[in-house]
């Protein structure tokens, strides 16, 4: 009975929980160091949804093997597929959203800085013969051209942003910088883009070197992680509440990455800033045209 007792009071103890989510995340990080600096190895399995992928030893490569990584933002990028003609991939990884879109018969516009992912994301565009209809970009998107610290090891954590995630300054490694305006100048003016940005907490930076892209006449859809007060050092994302304020004055609404989606207004930011406690359960949104109809473009 006392043993029973015990198990309880732990599993209900604030301090035993996140204990236990530190010693996980140290974990995971652990992990990610082991399989970029020593575990090099990797192998090639065909994904039940349908394309080879290449990948190595980080937890994150697991589920994309199995098809289960990020399963509602997969979902969203396959019934967007038909809807639109440009798939850009910022912070592409090892090429798991790329081959998709690829897969699906849009051409693909990838951004990569990591060498160790960026070697992983050929091989798979490669394997999957999709060498031909596909621009790769070995540099990161910010604000203005340069060069920038990319601190963290390959897993898809690796960040602009110092101390993000837990990861350690030890392991950082300078790369080069571009702007999405400068990569597409007036390129695509006439086709629908669908742009997603995930780039570990550096996401508005990249936005304000894409004013051009934003303000198009064809707005492009936009998928991008936007956390609030995950992974960030400081505690907080102190750019939230200027990347939906971006969006909205640029003509754009915003919508939770869920099945179905859910339409955020300002109030519902402003609930979020005041109280941290993820209410939508979601830090993935979709941005888009607010003349557009969800509905439409969902269904």
């Amino acid at each position: 009975m006392k043993s029973k007792s015990v198990v309880n009071f732990l599993k209900r103890s604030d301090f035993i929980v996140l204990l236990n989510k530190k010693v996980r995340w140290q974990w995971h990080l652990y992990k990610d160091w082991w399989g970029t600096r020593v575990w090099k190895k990797t192998s090639e399995v065909m994904t039940p949804l349908g394309f080879k992928l290449v990948s190595g030893f980080h937890p994150a490569y697991e589920l994309m093997r199995k098809g289960e990584f990020e399963v509602e933002e997969t979902a969203i990028m396959i019934k967007m597929f038909d809807k639109v003609d440009i798939f850009i991939d910022v912070g592409a990884n090892l090429g798991f959203f790329s081959c998709l879109a690829a897969m699906n018969g849009k051409h693909v516009i990838a951004f990569e800085p990591q060498q160790q992912n960026l070697k992983c994301l050929m091989r798979n565009l490669v394997a999957n013969r999709n060498q031909e209809d596909v621009e790769v970009f070995p540099l990161a998107l910010s604000d203005k051209p340069g060069l920038l610290a990319l601190y963290g090891a390959s897993g898809p954590s690796a960040s602009l942003i110092k101390g993000w995630a837990g990861y350690s300054s030890r392991y950082s490694q300078q790369i080069p910088v571009s702007t999405l305006d400068n990569i597409l100048g007036y390129r695509f003016v006439d086709k629908q883009l669908f742009i997603k940005i995930d780039v570990e907490g550096a996401e508005y930076a990249v936005l304000l070197g894409a004013v051009g892209v934003l303000k198009r006449l064809k707005k492009p859809i936009w998928l991008l992680e936007v956390c609030l007060e995950e992974f960030h050092p400081s505690g907080i994302n102190p750019d939230y509440q200027n990347i939906f304020d971006l969006f909205w004055t640029s003509g754009y609404e915003a919508y939770t990455a869920t099945d179905p989606p859910k339409k955020i207004n300002k109030k519902n930011i402003a609930e979020r800033l005041q109280n941290t406690i993820q209410g939508n359960h979601t830090f993935n949104y979709v941005f888009m045209d607010k003349k557009a109809i969800m509905e439409d473009i969902w269904n």
